[in-house]
């Protein structure tokens, strides 16, 4: 019985291992853990999903009955709402190459029906103002922004959608749209309007688009400096704000150099845009890496 103590009492020598080789072990799940998230941003969907590009003020992503507050670069799914505050605006980016952008202006809401560019593609407007950006859209893709009065369409282009109350106004700054009336069943008509390059068209709840004007200089004048604002985003400035794919060796030098307390401030963002892609075991994996990684950094970079 006392041999058998003793040898129980031995038996430390996978402890002892561990602490001698803890270095080692540390250092391997560093590298693994550099080498998943490194996979995660560069395997992405093979479909572009709508992600946070830029935001200014108040800004806020209702999903699941809870509020978000969002980074640059987070990923947005299917139903999200964006909610803008008094003069904040929050821009989402369809793709890398910032080809598709949606920008929502000042005290708007925003759901995005579609989180990825599919044959049709869907935007409900509630209140606000929003300016889209496409030039991406395959041949025979439709692009639609509903509101409870209009529902504006397009295949290509730039237009944008203003809400004030029950009155719509739809201004089409490039190419051709088409905007068809809502009736008393909230359901958009098959008859349609298609609304020329420089012309805007105002309507009401119920009514039938027909009063078309000219779009002002001064509504020009904003829709170009936008569209100059974000065709002028070098590709690694528009990688780095809407957060795709990043090269590997500089997810691992942000890594290496963010140490301890850079890392738990980064924890946070990195949670808002893996957990939202939690279906891959790759990004769960990686993440779970990553915490066990920040809570050991200091002993294993002694």
């Amino acid at each position: 019985m006392t041999q058998r103590k003793n040898k129980r009492r031995k038996s430390p020598q996978g402890r002892d291992w561990l602490a001698n080789n803890y270095f080692l072990l540390g250092s391997a799940g560093f590298v693994l853990a550099v080498t998943l998230l490194a996979s995660n941003f560069l395997s992405r969907d093979s479909q572009d999903r709508a992600r946070v590009l830029r935001i200014s003020g108040p800004v806020s992503v209702e999903r699941s009955g809870g509020k978000i507050v969002p980074v640059a670069g987070m990923v947005l799914n299917n139903r999200d709402k964006l909610v803008t505050g008094e003069g904040a605006f929050v821009e989402v980016a369809y793709d890398e190459g910032l080809k598709d952008v949606v920008r929502v202006g000042s005290r708007s809401q925003v759901v995005l029906e579609s989180a990825v560019i599919e044959k049709q593609t869907n935007i409900f407007l509630s209140q606000g103002d929003i300016i889209l950006k496409l030039e991406k859209l395959e041949k025979g893709s439709t692009f639609k922004v509903r509101t409870p009065t209009a529902v504006a369409g397009v295949r290509g282009t730039s237009f944008g959608v203003s809400l004030r109350g029950k009155e719509a106004v739809i201004l089409d700054f490039d190419s051709r749209i088409f905007v068809k009336g809502i009736n008393r069943d909230f359901i958009e008509n098959t008859d349609e309007l298609l609304l020329n390059e420089g012309w805007k068209v105002r309507l009401a709840q119920f009514e039938r688009p027909s009063r078309v004007e000219r779009i002002t200089d001064a509504e020009r004048t904003v829709w170009l400096a936008w569209i100059n604002e974000i065709d002028g985003l070098s590709p690694k400035a528009a990688g780095a704000a809407s957060g795709f794919a990043a090269a590997p060796s500089a997810v691992y030098s942000a890594a290496w150099n963010l140490g301890i307390d850079g890392i738990w401030r980064q924890i946070a963002g990195l949670l808002a845009g893996l957990m939202t892609k939690t279906g891959t075991s790759v990004s769960v994996l990686a993440f779970f890496l990553y915490i066990a990684l920040a809570v050991n950094m200091g002993k294993v970079f002694a």
